[in-house]
């Protein structure tokens, strides 16, 4: 197979148009990784990355450091691609059952869509130490989220039980949450947001009680 990104034999590019290949030759391998961790193929060998990506493995190594690097940087890009549904809540003055219902479906969304790679991210970071900053980031983005969303009734709970709410909710709709949900019990996914649904709504009413409790 030839590979697109490289340059053709004989041709000499300017600087800028060096430049320019290396930078998209470097987002397709990337965006390669992506889509096979997003396919199951874990961890993905360099040759089948290269056959996806249209990058020989050569270039590949010399766009990348190695391996570790390419990991690194594909969790970045994770942060680019899968960024809107990580987003805070667009309608924070709509009704909770909306707020519940949008909610859920976004968590359900990124991890039907990137859960593969976020577990992976998760595993990987137990072993490479570059990945702990990207994987400590993510989880903050997903908490942050959950605060978004649910700001109106974090500030209604009182006392200290304003500052509970959020963690409770983020561990209730986690990836291991779903994970186990989806694989140990095998719920569908209109199962596990019915599921969800009502456990958010439970949270919500029982932290209005707070330390009245």
């Amino acid at each position: 197979m030839g590979h697109a990104a490289d340059a053709a034999p004989g041709t000499e590019l300017p600087a800028d148009g060096r430049r320019a290949r290396r930078e998209r030759g470097r987002t397709a391998v990337i965006d390669a990784m992506l889509d096979l961790l997003q396919e199951g193929t874990v961890p993905p060998p360099v040759e089948v990355i290269a056959e996806r990506s249209g990058v020989s493995v050569s270039t590949i190594f010399r766009y990348f450091q190695g391996l570790d690097t390419l990991q690194v940087q594909t969790f970045e890009r994770f942060l680019e691609r899968f960024g809107p549904l990580i987003a805070p809540c667009g309608a924070p003055d709509a009704p909770r059952s909306s707020r519940i219902a949008g909610f859920a479906a976004a968590r359900l969304d990124l991890y039907e869509q990137a859960g593969t790679i976020m577990a992976v991210g998760r595993l990987r970071a137990l072993e490479h130490e570059p990945l702990v900053g990207a994987t400590s980031r993510m989880r903050g983005l997903l908490a942050e989220q959950v605060r978004s969303w649910f700001d109106t009734e974090m500030r209604a709970a009182p006392g200290t039980a304003s500052a509970d709410l959020a963690p409770a909710v983020d561990a209730f709709t986690s990836l291991e949450a779903w994970d186990v949900m989806r694989r140990t019990h095998s719920c569908s996914r209109p199962q596990i947001d019915r599921t969800w649904q009502r456990g958010i709504a439970a949270l919500c009413d029982t932290w209005n009680e707070g330390e009245n409790r």
